[in-house]
C-alpha cells in the first residue's frame, strides 16, 4: 500500500524540526566547558613558605610574692638570670608591674628582694621601672618582671597539611612540587637557636687578626720551622690498652 504523497509532508517536517532541535542542544553541549580547577601556587623555596621575621616581643618572668625570709633560691636564681638577660638582649626599661588588690606589705617587701637581687647581678640603681595595677600572673599574686627584646621567629604554623600528599581527587598531588609543611620545622628550629636575632639577616663582621698568633707564624718561617699548631696525638692502640 503507497501513501499519498500529501500525507507524508507533515511528517517529513515534523522530523527536520527534531533534527534542527537535535543539532542546536549538541551545539550548545559543545560549548559547555567543564570548570578548570585553579589553585593558588606556594613557592618552592620553604624559606619563603615559611620566612623567619624579626619582631620586638615581650619576655616576662612572674615572681610570686615572698616570705618573711625573702626569695628562695629558685626565685632569686631566676631573677639574677632575668635581668642578666636583660642587660644583654633588653630594649628599653625593665618594668616591674605590681598585682592589684595583694597585700602592700608583702608587694612592698618582695619587690625590695628583687631590688636586692637585681643590683648583684648588674642592675643600675633606679633602672627598675614600677607600674602599680597592672597584669600579673592570674591565679596566684606575684610582681611580673618585663622588658622588650629582638626575637626571631617563623610566621607561619607547622603541621599544616592543606593538601593530600597522595590523593586521586585532583591532579594536584601528581605535580613534583614540595609539599607545603616542607621546611618548616628546620626554619623554627634555626629561629630557635640562633644567637642573636640579626644572624638571620646578615653575616657578621671579620674580627681582628691575632698579632701575637700572626709575628708567632713569621718567626717559625724564618727559622725553617713548620709554622702549623701541632697538636699532641695519643698513639696508644686499642689492642695494647685492653
Amino acid at each position: 500500500m503507497t501513501l499519498p504523497a500529501s500525507s507524508l509532508l507533515p511528517s517529513v517536517a515534523r522530523m527536520g524540526r527534531c533534527l534542527v532541535v537535535g543539532a542546536l542542544v549538541l551545539g550548545a553541549a559543545g560549548c559547555i566547558r567543564k570548570p578548570v580547577e585553579t589553585y593558588a601556587q606556594i613557592p618552592d623555596d620553604f624559606t619563603e613558605r615559611h620566612p623567619i621575621v624579626l619582631g620586638d616581643v615581650p619576655a616576662k618572668l612572674d615572681v610570686f610574692l615572698a616570705n618573711n625570709s625573702g626569695l628562695d633560691h629558685r626565685q632569686s636564681g631566676d631573677v639574677k638570670a632575668f635581668v642578666q638577660q636583660y642587660l644583654k638582649d633588653g630594649k628599653g626599661p625593665l618594668v616591674a608591674t605590681l598585682p592589684a588588690g595583694a597585700p602592700g606589705g608583702s608587694v612592698q617587701f618582695t619587690l625590695g628582694q628583687i631590688r636586692k637581687v637585681a643590683g648583684a647581678a648588674g642592675l643600675r640603681a633606679g633602672a627598675l621601672r614600677v607600674s602599680p595595677g597592672g597584669e600579673t600572673h592570674p591565679t596566684a599574686a606575684s610582681i611580673r618582671l618585663s622588658f622588650n627584646k629582638l626575637d626571631a621567629k617563623v610566621v607561619s604554623r607547622c603541621g599544616q597539611w592543606p593538601d593530600d600528599l597522595a590523593g586521586g581527587a585532583t591532579l594536584k598531588g601528581w605535580e613534583n612540587r614540595p609539599y607545603y609543611n616542607l621546611g618548616c620545622s628546620y626554619q623554627t628550629m634555626m629561629a630557635a637557636q640562633v644567637a642573636n636575632p640579626i644572624d638571620m639577616l646578615r653575616g657578621r663582621p671579620e674580627s681582628e687578626i691575632d698579632i701575637q698568633k700572626r709575628l708567632g707564624d713569621f718567626k717559625s718561617v724564618r727559622e725553617n720551622a713548620d709554622p702549623t699548631t701541632k697538636w699532641p696525638a695519643d698513639q696508644t692502640k686499642i689492642n695494647s690498652a685492653l
